[in-house]
């Protein structure tokens, strides 16, 4: 496998690791999502909003993922995703295709008698622990030779929202609303500096799902606009 496609399989599973309602927030019995998002550009003094990519996600009437695709910002489809579910919808595998259909990388789960998961690629193995006394899942990803590469810690708070997330990079944490909708997102190096801070802004549907939402980057205490996200949400 050629470097750049391993480099993006890092990148899409990074992306996409939310299969059904609940791990995408959603409420109620949602069909099909599709999300625009606008990158702010500046010309003239004036802020313009162009597209930048789109995302559409469809969920059966269980409520799990059926399809995600992602395009760029020419409409054209960039990466395919189809997982598929046991009859206890337990994930069992997903496959990632690329705009001309050829698979690019397939994923395959094993579930372990005390909870934990194993995610097996054709490149090495991530190992998902579940902590639940502290609210924690640790991914520990681990080479073909089963060498660790890289571990990521993600905590929850008692409702179920990602409030950080840390690598050896540096954590972010993220302060929610009631809704566990991002309101702030605070990302730190390795040396616990600042190096990025996000705010974000919603409009509510009447099933409480956002359908508009917009990104700031703050800096010396000042809101700077710097994307839109929209959606487009059917309900069965």
């Amino acid at each position: 496998m050629s470097e750049n496609l391993v480099l993006r399989k890092r990148e899409l599973t990074e992306i996409k690791k939310k299969f059904n309602w609940k791990e995408n927030n959603l409420n109620g019995k949602i069909k099909s999502v599709t999300t625009i998002k606008h990158n702010l550009t500046r010309q003239k003094d004036n802020n313009i909003y162009a597209l930048f990519e789109k995302e559409y996600d469809a969920f059966d009437i269980r409520g799990n993922i059926i399809e995600s695709s992602a395009f760029d910002s020419c409409g054209q489809r960039i990466v395919l995703l189809i997982p598929s579910f046991n009859s206890k919808d337990y994930l069992t595998n997903y496959k990632y295709f690329d705009d001309n259909g050829e698979l690019i990388s397939e994923c395959f789960f094993k579930y372990q008698e005390n909870g934990n998961v194993l995610e097996h690629w054709d490149n090495g193995t991530t190992s998902i622990e579940y902590h639940l006394q502290k609210n924690e899942i640790e991914h520990l990803n681990f080479d073909i030779d089963n060498n660790l590469i890289w571990k990521e810690i993600y905590k929850y708070d008692t409702k179920g929202n990602l409030i950080e997330f840390c690598n050896d990079l540096g954590k972010t944490i993220y302060i929610v609303n009631t809704l566990g909708d991002t309101l702030e997102e605070i990302k730190y190096d390795s040396e616990n500096n600042i190096s990025e801070k996000k705010k974000f802004k919603y409009k509510i549907d009447k099933h409480k799902n956002w359908v508009k939402k917009k990104e700031f980057i703050i800096k010396n205490n000042i809101e700077i606009p710097k994307a839109i996200f929209e959606r487009e949400i059917t309900y069965y």
